[in-house]
């Protein structure tokens, strides 16, 4: 009757019950080889993959800022460049403009010079013509002055001595 007791208690009979324990480890055998290793498979691809892509994440985010340090490395030295550039040319600028200034200062002395000189003839020229007309003036002068002097008389000595001068 003990037997009939633990049948009335769960309500199977024991083959009853090992058989359901029977079916349920086939039941879990079978879920297990066709879901649990699967889904574990599934899961640990998937875990490799995020894992993979989260190094190439990281390996992408170390090339980047290693190009971004690059180009600022970079940048700086066009930067550099640039200001050396702009420097030798602000010095070729000042060469070249002290070339021009002295140049032109070669000219304006050239010019300053001629100037002088011309102005030099040109008073030298005056100067002479000058002298020129003083000299005329003076022989016009005399030439008055000696016709109001000489008179006939005069004119008689003029003859004598030119006759004597054309004779001797």
């Amino acid at each position: 009757m003990s037997f009939l007791v633990s049948d009335a208690i769960l309500g199977l009979s024991l083959t009853k019950f090992l058989l359901h324990l029977l079916n349920f480890a086939i039941l879990f055998t079978c879920l297990w080889l066709i879901l649990y290793k699967p889904v574990m498979k599934f899961i640990r691809e998937r875990q490799a993959r995020i894992e993979k892509e989260k190094a190439d994440a990281e390996e992408n985010l170390r090339a980047s800022e290693e190009a971004r340090k690059a180009s600022e490395d970079r940048l700086r030295e066009i930067e550099s460049e640039i200001e050396q550039k702009k420097a030798d040319a602000e010095k070729a600028l000042e060469t070249a403009c002290e070339s021009k200034m002295k140049e032109a200062q070669e000219k304006a002395d050239a010019i300053v010079k001629d100037a002088e000189k011309k102005a030099s003839e040109r008073a030298e020229r005056v100067i002479a013509e000058a002298k020129a007309d003083l000299k005329e003036a003076a022989v016009s002068l005399a030439e008055n002055i000696l016709e109001s002097k000489i008179d006939q008389v005069d004119d008689a000595l003029i003859d004598s001595a030119i006759k004597d001068w054309k004779n001797g």
